[in-house]
């Protein structure tokens, strides 16, 4: 008995001093994932839709909903630290797009309609970030890398009047119900501030960039994807 107490209490010792540090390698370690949600502003673009235009059709897809989920693994740390960005995001308009070009006949003149119709994006990423501590509780951050982007867009049965800028009517466009999609490489890139609002727990603000092209060739055909999308963002470091 005389030893255990003794050698009790160099055990108990080496545990205090070590659990500190393991913990904190492990708070080193450990991802921080973030929510988000936002508007993805899409630029206008032009297409080729030959059942409604003989040339450039423009369209309109602006403002779409849209979230996703990023993780930041840390591989350097210090008052500024970088590492690895994986993540993902989804984006949908399923409304009305509006659409105007040159008719589809000898009188010419311009065609502007709404088309019952939705677009879908769905985008995987990996690239790498650097995060620095503007202050204790404030962080700035930015990332960017290359992407793959898989996009659907569809139509709905549609019967559409022409008319031209004189207001006379000219024909009727039956457009066909029809789904197009497409797969493309591109490149994202996001910057934010975060403001932690309680232990490992961060709200923020940020702005993403998605750019690539895609190929509906049923229905509108190549169009740039390519806009800033507008987030809000929660974060937690696990």
């Amino acid at each position: 008995m005389k030893y255990l107490l003794p050698a009790l209490s160099i055990v108990l010792l080496l545990a205090l001093q070590t659990t500190p540090a393991a913990a904190e390698e492990k708070d080193q370690q450990a991802p921080l994932f973030q929510v988000f949600l936002g508007v993805l502003e899409l630029d206008d673009q032009s297409g080729q839709w030959d059942e409604i235009s003989d040339g450039k059709v423009d369209v309109d897809f602006s403002s779409l909903p849209s979230g996703g989920i990023e993780a930041e693994y840390t591989y350097g740390r210090g008052w500024v630290h970088w590492g690895i960005n994986s993540g993902g995001s989804v984006a949908w308009k399923s409304d009305d797009t509006n659409i105007s070009g040159g008719l589809t006949n000898e009188n010419g003149g311009t065609l502007r309609i709404d088309i019952d119709n939705s677009l879908l994006l769905v985008e995987l990423h990996l690239g790498g970030f650097v995060r620095g501590r503007l202050s204790e509780k404030i962080t700035t951050y930015a990332a960017a890398g290359p992407m793959i982007m898989y996009g659907e867009h569809k139509v709905k049965d549609e019967n559409l009047v022409e008319t031209p800028d004189s207001g006379t009517q000219t024909g009727t466009v039956v457009l066909e119900n029809s789904d197009s999609n497409d797969v493309n490489i591109g490149y994202y890139a996001r910057a934010g501030i975060d403001f932690e609002i309680a232990q490992d727990q961060h709200m923020g603000l940020g702005v993403r960039y998605m750019s690539t092209e895609l190929d509906f060739d049923k229905t509108i055909g190549k169009i740039d994807i390519k806009g800033p999308q507008y987030v809000l963002t929660f974060s937690q470091q696990f």
